[in-house]
């Protein structure tokens, strides 16, 4: 019962923000279709630029990880999937935005998704998530440039109404998971609230 609430509150949270972004799901495909699991319904509800990801679509397993830029925990969990995929190739790891600790995640999230508009969400996420140290507004200045980032059109698509509610989905989406910090990690159907050591990981793929 309670993932039927939180579903039928996602189709509503959809409706409202469809003028600037529309998810390509029905109501009937989201709630009664049963053939995709919960966390690849979530994946088609994200548009494109909500979504960062590395590995192949059709990989056997998908890892989904809803994060925020300034988690401790996210940054340590980001090598550990990255060496996870490129050891395996059954293995996707999709990054979604999950912005709570301040009002600089959001920023930043901001900015991923407007370089993912640019096909360079991965490099801007990898080199934010790989850089030691706090993030600074230097650190992002630099970062954005490392990117490869055309800066005139990201700060066009950083106030676009389709990357705050881009944002405001995905966040969405992870409460309505089960999520109540960040990581919060989907290992293909089953969720899991916090840190998952490779280990354990590589354990529940089996």
């Amino acid at each position: 019962m309670r993932l039927y609430i939180n579903l039928i509150f996602t189709v509503l949270f959809i409706s409202l923000n469809s003028v600037s972004v529309k998810a390509e799901m029905t109501l009937n495909e989201l709630i009664f279709d049963d053939s995709k699991t919960f966390n690849l319904k979530l994946l088609d509800a994200i548009p494109e630029a909500g979504k960062i990801q590395i590995g192949s679509d059709n990989a056997k397993h998908t890892i989904i990880e809803f994060f925020d830029y300034f988690c401790g925990y996210c940054k340590k969990i980001h090598p550990e999937l990255l060496d996870l995929v490129q050891s395996r190739n059954d293995v996707r790891v999709i990054f979604l935005h999950h912005p709570i600790l301040n009002e600089s995640s959001t920023v930043i999230a901001k900015i991923a998704i407007a370089a993912n508009m640019q096909g360079k969400g991965f490099d801007f996420h990898d080199i934010i998530f790989s850089g030691s140290g706090s993030i600074t507004s230097k650190k992002l200045t630099e970062s954005i440039k490392e990117s490869g980032i055309n800066e005139i059109k990201l700060k066009i698509d950083i106030d676009k109404d389709e990357t705050k509610n881009i944002i405001k989905l995905s966040s969405f989406l992870a409460g309505a998971s089960g999520a109540r910090g960040t990581p919060a990690i989907f290992i293909n159907d089953k969720f899991y609230g916090g840190y998952i050591s490779p280990e354990k990981i590589k354990e529940l793929l089996k």
